[in-house]
């Protein structure tokens, strides 16, 4: 459980921090140019690989009931 609150944790807050910086670029964070964009869809991968962040709610949320 501790592994999926540390990978649902991290990968919501690069994804908030990534999509703060595109909002700071405003259109020009979708441009190549800058590396903001590159952050931004890399931010959105991270959030599915090894299980989405709807499965890591799920598996933190049965180990919490089981702990009960």
């Amino acid at each position: 459980m501790r592994v999926s609150c540390a990978k649902l944790f991290a990968t919501e807050m690069v994804g908030r921090v990534a999509d703060r910086g595109v909002q700071i670029h405003g259109g020009a964070g979708y441009i190549n140019e800058y590396p903001v964009e590159r952050f931004y869809h890399d931010a959105r991968l991270l959030r599915l690989y090894e299980g989405t962040t709807q499965v890591q709610q799920l598996i933190i949320g049965r180990e919490l009931l089981r702990a009960d």
